[in-house]
């Protein structure tokens, strides 16, 4: 096989993974496959015919246990912010509802958000002082630059980057959250500076995720094309789920190639339906459930959703006479 037939092959098979455009992917393969002696670049070939394994190679694990730890928190994150993408005027349960739209899996990812993702993003991110407890993701912290913002815990060596937030950007996503929680009379400081007692507690009754969730990150478009991703994680378990529509069989194949699938995993049975995988340390499952009833989404795009719901929402307008 030709070097750039391989190369071709390898980018295109990265894309459906990551959603990089060729100008992230190709530079990508290309410097590990460059890299490769002839009897190991051969191994690549045979990976893809199914007669061997390099995964990690082309798509690389977390660098660290404190990197898989944020990756995880992200992914579920992102999540859950992705209900709030369903609840944009008009609302819909059918419209792809996914915050990143390709993520560039390199030591310190980066992240490249969907549309009007910022905003659900940051209300989750960001974290609080709520009465008693803290809302948001405890202990992390954000630096902006001119046109991007990273993410840090500041109790683990670890960062990600959000691609493309500028000034403007960042306004407008601000305006959702603040929006939301005026709406819903919450009223606690953001925080900022060291990590505080109050969080320091929350971290020792909430341990943070980790596991396949990270794995599950860099390889998130995937996903895309259902409407939306669901995930649980019990510390280093992990469940996902999706309306029907991408097929559990497909996926769990996808995350098994031998090339850009999981690492060491292999598949398992999942004690709640659909399919599992396991690495021996952790695990992930996988399932679909009922998708939504297109004869249900015009009365649901109908609907004018009362203050607190949504960040989207707007006061009434006044009618002139």
């Amino acid at each position: 096989m030709a070097r750039s037939s391989l190369t071709e092959q390898l980018v295109d098979l990265r894309r459906t993974y990551t959603g990089e455009n060729l100008s992230q992917a190709v530079p990508a393969v290309k410097s590990v496959l460059y890299e490769l002696p002839d009897d190991r670049r051969e191994r690549v070939v045979d990976a893809l015919n199914g007669r061997a394994d390099v995964r990690g190679l082309f798509l690389p694990d977390a660098p660290s246990d404190d990197q898989r730890t944020l990756e995880c928190v992200i992914l579920q994150v992102a999540t859950d912010a992705s209900a709030h993408l369903q609840l944009r005027p008009p609302a819909s349960m059918l419209r792809p509802a996914h915050v990143f739209a390709a993520v560039e899996p390199t030591d310190t990812p980066r992240l490249h958000l969907a549309e009007h993702a910022l905003g659900p993003l940051l209300y989750e991110l960001l974290p609080r002082h709520e009465e008693r407890w803290v809302a948001g993701v405890a202990g992390l912290r954000v630096e902006r630059h001119p046109r991007s913002v990273e993410l840090r815990l500041l109790d683990l060596d670890a960062s990600v980057v959000l691609s493309n937030v500028d000034e403007a950007a960042w306004s407008t996503a601000m305006h959702y959250v603040h929006t939301l929680l005026r709406g819903r009379d919450l009223r606690g400081q953001f925080i900022d500076g060291p990590l505080g007692a109050a969080e320091r507690e929350h971290l020792a009754e909430f341990p943070r995720p980790t596991g396949l969730g990270s794995a599950v990150l860099r390889r998130y478009h995937l996903f895309t094309a259902a409407p939306w991703l669901r995930s649980l994680s019990q510390r280093d378990e992990w469940w996902l789920e999706w309306p029907a529509s991408l097929g559990v069989p497909a996926v769990t194949d996808r995350l098994l190639h031998p090339v850009f699938g999981l690492p060491n995993a292999v598949e398992t049975p999942s004690p709640t339906g659909g399919l599992g995988l396991t690495t021996g340390w952790y695990d992930l499952y996988l399932r679909e459930v009922d998708p939504p009833d297109p004869a249900k989404e015009e009365a649901l795009g109908a609907v004018e959703w009362p203050e607190g719901v949504t960040g989207w929402w707007e006061p009434p307008q006044k009618t002139v006479k």
